[in-house]
């Protein structure tokens, strides 16, 4: 297409491309009547001599020019239907796209996620107001201002819902990667299929990875359509239970299961940022972008602040279980909070001592009633006939309500009860046996069973650290032949012998101590865990492919290396969860490529698709 820089659509002077897309090129103009700056869209000229893509552009022009939101862009004016340029005009944003601050800039964070999906629910749900669905919601559609507002753009495929029949029959419009079931399907429309592209967006905020992924568009469409992506925790150990209901519910496969308004999701947003004292106001989000670095810094102070005070508050109600969730919380953004650390283990004690109490108050009228009947068992003549015999006999115990006995463990008999009921016959000396005053011969005593005391179990908590609460629930902890998921970073364990050794086992972290019966005794033992190297395994790759880390705190040298379907790049050392390294790929009758990657402890996969050389 020809360019139109240093030309004229009526008043509007074209100054500078700033970018093109499938129906048309954005250029920055200038209203010579009013003299302020202006982004001109100009349809291609194949799409323009078409009515549908002509009846498209009137329709966002109409659409979007009804839409008053400080988050949505918006429009001054519109070339009319019969112009020889078909057009429409918009305030010009000085800023980067959403995508190129995901780019070059971004570290995934929860509550930033939640903030910045906050502010383009909100843009929606006044768009949904109207009757207007985007159905192309991604991070290209989206500009930061240098101020740090967002802008939703380019409604040119938005479906007004009384409208419908002026969609392309039998094209499928959008970005795959952010598409709903239903785009992908032909199911109908509304304002929920925005709501599974927001979900995927909060998903890809929150880990920094795509839920959906593939090695070619088919791939990813086939997992949206069915609606498999892997749990944000497993992405990123920041990402809690609550955030991770929440985009569970978008990312629902049946629209009926998803919110069902944006205003219902930014509700579910806020609320999340409330309980972490963040506001979900337009001034926050501003506020990071002009600042990001000092922002989050400062937030994650703010957050586990917060945090922690209603943590201390729910315990002190004895809402142990709240307390729990928000202390998880705080760990996740700082694994070596003491404060944190310290008032879970308060909570896991006062648990483990509520349990005893319990059990020993449910079990000590029935084993107190066992025991007594035992030693009156004991007590009772051979002869049924001596009971009657001589009432001035005190039966064993009288007296004492049933229960009051003394308990010994493995019924072993002690002085007192041998006092009380005498010695038995295989214990007595002589062949004389005494006589009870009446007389007769002492009744004689069944023999009791005397046995050695059993060594009991050795009970201990370990204090696990180096591993995030929530990337915890999917570990598990190897001993004496037991494989038990990990319950909380205050785990307790239980062994018979004089030591144990344990292993701490999943995809990302590893962990062993030899622990003594001793040490338990003493108090909670600390059990640390270690990252794993990262193992860059590659997808796609052509023959002879060779890959190259270029930059990043963890490269573990600067040599290419042979790499292909399979093969692994050497191991990374990892003192972060999450790192981003950039990589060089060249083969063969390929072009080379640069590409920035996000890698964690464990193995890591990576789909390669390089572009062939045209000539």
């Amino acid at each position: 297409m020809p360019t139109l820089v240093g030309s004229r659509l009526d008043k509007y002077e074209i100054q500078a491309e700033v970018g093109h897309g499938g129906m048309a090129v954005v250029y920055r103009g200038r209203d010579t009547v009013l003299e302020r700056e202006v982004a001109v869209k100009v349809l291609h000229p194949h799409l323009a001599d078409r009515e549908e893509s002509r009846l498209r552009l009137r329709r966002e022009a109409i659409t979007v020019a009804k839409l008053r939101h400080e988050n949505i862009l918006e429009i001054f004016d519109y070339s009319g239907e019969d112009a020889v340029e078909s057009y429409l005009v918009t305030e010009f944003i000085h800023g980067v796209t959403l995508r190129q601050w995901l780019d070059e800039r971004w570290r995934p964070h929860p509550i930033l996620a939640a903030l910045l999906i906050h502010r383009l629910c909100a843009a929606l749900s006044h768009a949904h107001d109207f009757d207007v669905v985007h159905r192309d919601i991604k991070p290209e559609n989206v500009m930061i201002r240098r101020d740090g507002c967002m802008k939703l753009m380019d409604f040119g495929i938005a479906q007004i819902i009384d409208h419908q029949k002026l969609t392309m029959t039998g094209q499928l419009l959008g970005s795959p990667a952010y598409m709903a079931p239903e785009l992908i399907s032909g199911r109908p429309v509304d304002a929920r299929t925005d709501l599974f592209s927001v979900g995927i967006m909060l998903y890809q905020l929150a880990t920094g990875m795509l839920p959906f992924s593939g090695r070619n568009p088919h791939e990813v469409l086939s997992k949206i359509a069915d609606a498999s992506y892997p749990p944000p925790s497993s992405i990123c150990s920041l990402v809690d239970d609550a955030l991770e209901a929440i985009i569970d519910r978008a990312l629902a496969r049946d629209p009926d299961q998803r919110f069902q308004t944006a205003q219902e999701l930014a509700d579910e947003l806020a609320a999340y940022l409330a309980e972490a004292d963040v506001p979900a106001t337009q001034a926050e989000v501003m506020a990071y972008f002009q600042a990001e670095e000092q922002y989050t810094a400062q937030l994650n102070q703010r957050v586990c602040a917060a945090l922690m005070e209603r943590a201390s508050s729910a315990m002190r109600k004895n809402q142990s279980a709240r307390s729990i969730r928000l202390l998880g919380r705080v760990l996740e953004l700082s694994p070596d909070n003491t404060e944190a650390i310290s008032l879970l283990g308060r909570l896991r004690r006062r648990e483990r001592r509520i349990r005893t109490l319990a059990v020993i108050g449910a079990a000590a009228a029935g084993f107190g009633l066992v025991a007594a009947g035992v030693l009156l068992a004991t007590s009772l003549p051979d002869d049924p006939k001596s009971m009657a015999g001589d009432e001035s006999t005190t039966p064993l115990g009288a007296g004492k309500p049933l229960g009051t006995q003394p308990i010994v463990p493995n019924a072993v008999v002690t002085k007192p009860i041998e006092d009380a009921i005498g010695p038995s016959k295989a214990g007595a000396t002589g062949d004389a046996a005494p006589t009870t005053g009446g007389g007769g011969k002492r009744p004689s005593v069944r023999p009791v069973k005397v046995t050695a005391p059993v060594q009991k179990n050795a009970t201990c908590t370990l204090n696990i650290s180096g591993i995030p609460p929530a990337v915890a629930r999917s570990y598990n902890l190897k001993y004496e032949g037991k494989k038990e998921p990990i319950a909380s970073l205050q785990h307790e364990i239980s062994f018979a012998g004089d030591k144990v050794t344990v292993n701490l086992t999943g995809p990302r972290y590893y962990g062993y101590k030899t622990i003594a019966r001793e040490a338990c005794l003493a108090g909670a033992v600390q059990f640390p865990a270690q990252r794993k190297g990262a193992v860059l395994r590659f997808r796609g790759a052509p023959p002879h492919t060779t890959a190259e880390c270029v930059s990043g705190p963890p490269c573990p040298d600067a040599k290419p290396h042979l790499i292909g379907d399979g093969v692994s790049f050497p191991e990374i050392p990892m003192d972060l969860d999450q790192v981003y390294i950039k990589l060089r790929f060249k083969s063969s009758g390929y072009a080379p490529k640069v590409e920035r990657v996000s890698i964690q402890p464990g193995a890591n996969q990576i789909d390669l698709d390089l572009k062939a050389h045209s000539d």
